[in-house]
């Protein structure tokens, strides 16, 4: 367990430097972000709801969660590809990354945004109706702000347990998600095999990925924390922020959500790595008839090192 726990911790760690050394890893995601800040506030705001039937509102948001499973899904499908041309030794190059996803990676990705979409929505139907059950309903609709704007978008909300317990789900499908990603971005497989592998990376290393889910949520908690102040000596104290206080909230809050999925796929991709480097440790072991490792005795793989780990796969 322990041992899982410092795995998962170095993963973090080593993903925080590569950003470091690396930091266009993240325009794709911050691309992303602009969309969905624009879709989000415009629903939130400015479309009338009260013009739409029930048949009509179910499929405007489930074409919207699809949107950002689809997004989501390119953009780091997008940053896998900068991955591996680092892993190959090649220059990084944001354009080749998005031309590959776009010829080669987005057929298989559309089919696994569609499952996604369907869990997602599933869930939030879920995540509805026990809410009515419990008599917990959402606030009314505000008028546009700036501040209810970035309150908005760093999804700030009183604190409940089914809000917590749902965000943890979603987060936990969307980091297995980011598992299988690699599989279609680095070995071109199907999606059946792709899924089949991501699941059973996830299986086989639980505890690091516990680990790893664990800590990116730490790391998020500590990212959103000063718009998270803001909001509440804005709510609590009565404290009036300036509207230039709240433009500049909104273009942190871009940055740390952009980060903090990005911490979440770097994590799934060395994790990914790692992996890896065991299979082929495994097949040499059973050609020659040695005992078999166990994946902690397999150098964690890095980033930032001067092994090319996908040019000798």
């Amino acid at each position: 367990m322990f041992k899982g726990i410092d795995d998962g911790y170095n993963l973090i760690r080593k993903s925080i430097k590569v950003f470091n050394r690396h930091p266009k890893f993240i325009i794709p995601l911050l691309y992303t972000w602009l969309i969905y800040a624009s879709v989000i506030l415009y629903l939130g705001y400015f479309f009338h709801w009260e013009n739409y039937t029930f048949g009509g509102i179910f499929f405007i948001n489930l074409g919207v969660i699809f949107l950002f499973a689809f997004l989501l899904s390119f953009s780091c499908s997008i940053l896998l590809e900068n991955i591996q041309q680092l892993e190959s030794g090649k220059s990084i190059s944001l354009r080749k990354s998005f031309y590959h996803t776009l010829r080669y990676n987005i057929i298989k990705i559309i089919p696994l945004v569609i499952v996604w979409t369907i869990i997602w929505f599933i869930i939030l139907i879920i995540q509805i109706i026990i809410a009515t059950l419990f008599h917990r309903r959402e606030e009314e609709r505000k008028i546009f702000t700036l501040k209810n704007a970035a309150k908005t978008l760093a999804g700030y909300q009183k604190f409940s347990f089914l809000r917590v317990s749902f965000y943890a789900l979603k987060k936990g499908i969307r980091m297995v998600i980011f598992l299988i990603l690699p599989c279609i971005a680095w070995e071109n497989f199907s999606l059946p095999m792709a899924v089949k592998k991501g699941i059973t990376i996830f299986r086989i290393h639980f505890s690091e990925f516990i680990t790893g889910f664990t800590l990116t949520w730490f790391a998020a908690i500590i990212i959103f924390l000063p718009p998270s102040m803001l909001f509440v000596l804005s709510d609590e104290s009565g404290v009036i922020f300036p509207d230039i206080v709240w433009i500049i909230t909104i273009i942190y809050i871009s940055i740390a959500w952009s980060y903090s999925i990005y911490l979440e796929q770097m994590f799934a991709a060395e994790l990914y790595l790692w992996h890896m480097k065991w299979e082929e440790q495994i097949k040499k072991e059973k050609m020659s008839g040695s005992p078999l490792s166990k994946i902690k005795d397999i150098k964690k793989p890095s980033i930032l090192d001067e092994v090319s780990e996908l040019l000798e796969k």
